[in-house]
């Protein structure tokens, strides 16, 4: 399959300085780094650059790029933003690679690339599922540990989560409070695959942060279960 040249609906976030960081879009990237997401287009966002209005829009049609906002983040298009800035975009279809200035460097080999663990990924992440910016105080643990996102008890004595990987991830990570009110004792992680094969299976200090991550690569599901009434999984990530 052909794939087609690099253009302004490559999106970056805004929550950089630099608004150079590269997501994901259909038009540029293989089917085997895709995933798919809800996102809405945000026609209330003004941009100002260099202390000038700024409405970024498709350099060869002239069509104005409308920002999107995903999950409390807003993003503009590459292109359009880098090159009214001032700076050169290159695009290798070969590496799959966008180049911002000037076109070199050594591309990182065998890096993992991570990805929230979000309500997406998750079964009954509805329910469990919660934002720092949102309810910091339920993501907050008693050392004072912040995480920007992540999965609670719900109130229930444990954290149960199904998280989907489908074959297509190598990793999962997260960093796990585990923490009790009516005991001192250590308390289980368990995590088994689709099938109920144990991934790992491990105590863990109560009211201590365990930082965990397991090759994935061969699981369809993760059941995750983190005993404690108190408990938190926070941030998880699938890399691939």
């Amino acid at each position: 399959m052909m794939k087609k040249r690099f253009d302004s609906r490559t999106w970056v976030t805004t929550g950089l300085a630099s608004m150079l960081v590269l997501s994901l879009t259909g038009n540029v990237f293989g089917a085997g780094t895709l995933t798919e997401i809800n996102v809405y287009l945000n026609t209330g966002i003004k941009v100002m650059l260099n202390g000038k209005a700024f409405e970024p829009e498709d350099p060869d049609t002239g069509t104005k790029l409308v920002p999107i906002t995903y999950r409390g983040s807003t993003y503009l298009p590459m292109r359009a933003v880098a090159e009214a800035a001032g700076m050169k975009v290159t695009w290798d279809p070969n590496t799959e690679t966008a180049y911002l200035g000037e076109v070199g460097g050594d591309i990182a080999k065998g890096e993992i690339s991570y990805i929230k663990a979000s309500p997406e990924f998750v079964y009954n992440g509805d329910k469990i599922y919660r934002l720092g910016s949102r309810t910091p105080e339920e993501l907050t643990t008693a050392d004072g540990t912040k995480f920007s996102f992540g999965y609670v008890t719900g109130g229930s004595r444990s954290v149960n989560m199904e998280v989907t990987t489908k074959f297509e991830y190598s990793k999962f990570k997260a960093r796990i409070w585990a923490a009790d009110t009516l005991t001192k004792d250590d308390l289980q992680v368990k995590i088994v695959d689709e099938n109920n094969v144990t991934v790992k299976d491990l105590k863990v200090p109560n009211g201590k942060i365990t930082d965990l991550e397991l090759d994935v690569k061969d699981t369809k599901a993760l059941r995750i279960y983190v005993q404690g009434d108190k408990s938190i999984v926070g941030e998880p990530m699938l890399g691939k």
